[in-house]
């Protein structure tokens, strides 16, 4: 069962986390969205439900962005 995680960030459009076999320790708030077969369906333009955009089975926030919010915590 390898590489069944799409893995996204909250904070950026990164897609490092495509086509992954495990979370990665340094990703932090990681929820499971939807699953595989899920996040694979074609999305119809009219469809008013759901979006293209929602290619990912997990979201979570990358380390980049981790540092990005701990250093607007201290102004």
């Amino acid at each position: 069962m390898s590489k069944r995680i799409r893995l996204a960030c909250r904070g950026c459009d990164t897609d490092e986390g495509d086509g992954i076999d495990s979370i990665p320790s340094t990703w932090r708030d990681v929820t499971e969205v939807q699953s595989l077969a899920e996040s694979r369906k074609v999305v119809p333009a009219d469809d008013k439900t759901r979006s293209a955009f929602e290619w990912y089975t997990h979201l979570g926030f990358c380390p980049h962005c981790q540092k990005s919010e701990d250093t607007s915590c201290l102004t």
